[in-house]
């Protein structure tokens, strides 16, 4: 079930206010939800299962110091059954919990476990003694306290898990002879008593963890939400919403970046501004929204004209954009450039609707560009590269436009120098 971020916290509150209620409120969550948190929480509560199982097995074993002393002769079939069969199950079951079974799985064979437990020592005492049938009440009950209490099993498996202590109680004392009736009447009504107790006390345990699951889990979800509200926010402060490419601003800092970069690395860095020829011919002719539509269509084929991952292309300003090449010297640059030229070409204009005027012959798709390149050096003026490439533009617009044009030999040798004298 695929849902959106709102739509999460929705349901979230949701819960959050049936489960503050203060009345009944069956502790499972809708599909969805539920299924998120028993990811959530299975590994913790597999550890913890696993490590109290251990308890359990341990002190389901110490019994047989009591069944020595209180009957010898049947001291080898109760090491039979606890040692040789129902331990060995007992850790069986245990060792699963670790391998993250889906939640029935692990809830059922934990309820196998500890009811067969149960059973195993109503089974080993019954009809030996009135002492042992007395004792092995308090037996049941510290399965029921430990089952619904310690390992706090999910509130259903809880109930099922006390009924079938509670039948087996039931048919002990049917069968046993060393009771009389009273004292079954009692030994029932405690058990009755306890698992009443105790499954109230398992009820707000599983209600009180999902309440503060379903609290923690708001707070993720509107520091996610919010963080990427934010992020877009950022995306947008720094993009052009015409182009979609960054905007100046963020041309600023991507530009100070690499020239920091490139005089850190003693590598060229090579800046290409690029003009739309005619663009206000185009504006005037066929309107400001076809001249949108023609600086979108530029702005996608300048990205597809990038090498590589570092390269930036960003709108500079009306109908200019600007690419930056780090660690490329100037033939390379000059490739760059005459592609995005003849994509330009080769690619032309949006069409035009059928109410729009037909295209002048003399206005064809074309761009000019402009390049410069450096070796950065410290103390050196970032913006001259960025003027010098600027100016190659003009040169390539006095040129007759769509053509490529470099700054002038005196700046890339004026820069070279600088790089080899550091």
């Amino acid at each position: 079930m695929v849902i959106s971020r709102q739509e999460d916290i929705d349901v979230v509150d949701r819960q959050i206010r049936m489960f503050s209620r203060m009345r009944f409120q069956w502790p499972i969550f809708p599909s969805a939800l539920e299924e998120r948190f028993e990811q959530d929480t299975a590994e913790r509560r597999g550890k913890r299962l696993w490590l109290e199982g251990l308890i359990a097995i341990l002190l389901f074993d110490l019994f047989l110091i009591a069944d020595y002393f209180s009957s010898p002769a049947d001291f080898r079939r109760a090491f039979v059954v606890r040692m040789l069969i129902i331990t060995p199950l007992c850790l069986i079951v245990n060792a699963s919990v670790l391998q993250r079974p889906g939640k029935t799985v692990r809830e059922t064979s934990i309820a196998f476990a500890a009811s067969l437990a149960g059973l195993t020592q109503l089974y080993l005492e019954s009809n030996k003694s009135a002492a042992a049938s007395a004792y092995v009440q308090p037996a049941v009950l510290a399965v029921v306290l430990f089952i619904n209490i310690v390992m706090r099993l999910r509130f259903p498996y809880a109930v099922v898990t006390s009924m079938v202590m509670l039948g087996g109680d039931g048919i002990f004392l049917h069968l046993d002879k060393m009771l009389t009736h009273q004292e079954k009447i009692l030994g029932i009504g405690l058990a009755i008593g306890t698992i009443a107790i105790t499954l109230v006390a398992n009820y707000s345990v599983n209600r009180e963890e999902r309440l503060n699951y379903l609290l923690k889990l708001r707070d993720e979800l509107m520091v996610r939400d919010l963080n990427r509200l934010n992020a877009q926010l950022l995306r947008r402060s720094e993009s052009d919403a015409l182009t979609g490419l960054p905007n100046r601003h963020s041309f600023d800092t991507q530009y100070a970046e690499l020239w920091k970069r490139s005089i850190a690395s003693g590598t060229a860095l090579s800046v290409i501004v690029i003009d739309v020829d005619h663009f206000k011919k185009l504006n005037d002719r066929y309107g400001h929204l076809y001249g949108d539509e023609v600086l979108r269509r530029i702005g996608s084929l300048l990205q597809q004209a990038l090498r590589a991952k570092d390269d930036f292309v960003a709108r500079f300003g009306g109908e200019e954009f600007v690419i930056l090449l780090p660690a490329t010297p100037q033939i390379a640059a000059v490739h760059v450039a005459e592609r995005v030229r003849k994509m330009v070409e080769l690619a032309g204009f949006p069409a035009l609707d059928a109410s729009q005027q037909p295209y002048d012959s003399n206005t064809v798709a074309t761009v000019s560009c402009g390049i410069a390149t450096a070796y950065p050096v410290p103390h050196d003026a970032a913006d001259r590269l960025l003027e010098a490439a600027d100016k190659a533009m003009y040169k390539a617009k006095a040129n007759g436009r769509n053509c490529v044009c470099c700054a002038s030999e005196e700046l890339a040798l004026s820069q070279t120098e600088l790089y080899l004298s550091r």
